[in-house]
């Protein structure tokens, strides 16, 4: 029997290798990559939360709120914006929600990368779609939409 989760275990490992050659020329990591294609949809779509909701003119996010998005470690996300703040590609600034906090946002150079990051992204998308018909790579692709939804359930019902 052929489990769901080996494959997703080797496509995670190959985009993240294949993630990491393509931003090494930008002097980025996947991590720092992650980071800031998650500011980046943050942007586009912001979150209706009670900093925004008071705090219209601040845009970015806490280091905690992007923990429990991309799931990182607290080490792991601290070293990634220490390093992405000194490249230049987030700014800093104190949450004014929560002074013990900060709020990072994405700084034109990491603006001006949004068009490379998209376009990797989108090679990575067209290469996994090679070979597969269009029709059966949208019921691939909304299973796979259900299964991150269990996933999801099943690990919110693990941390209770």
């Amino acid at each position: 029997m052929e489990l769901i989760g080996k494959n997703n275990i080797i496509i995670e490992k190959y985009f993240k290798l294949f993630f990491k050659n393509r931003l090494k020329q930008y002097d980025l990591n996947t991590a720092e990559g992650m980071v800031i294609l998650l500011l980046l949809e943050k942007e586009i779509m912001p979150q209706n939360n009670t900093i925004e909701k008071f705090h219209k003119i601040i845009k970015g996010q806490t280091q905690d709120q992007m923990i429990d998005e991309i799931h990182y470690d607290k080490a792991v996300m601290t070293r990634t914006m220490q390093s992405l703040e000194s490249k230049g590609y987030v700014v800093r600034r104190t949450n004014p929600a929560d002074s013990r906090s900060y709020i990072f946002s994405l700084t034109k150079k990491a603006h001006d990368l949004k068009p490379t990051l998209l376009n990797i992204l989108e090679y990575w998308n067209d290469g996994l779609k090679k070979g597969i018909d269009k029709t059966k790579f949208e019921i691939a692709n909304k299973a796979l939409s259900q299964i991150a939804n269990n996933a999801l359930e099943l690990a919110k019902g693990e941390s209770r």
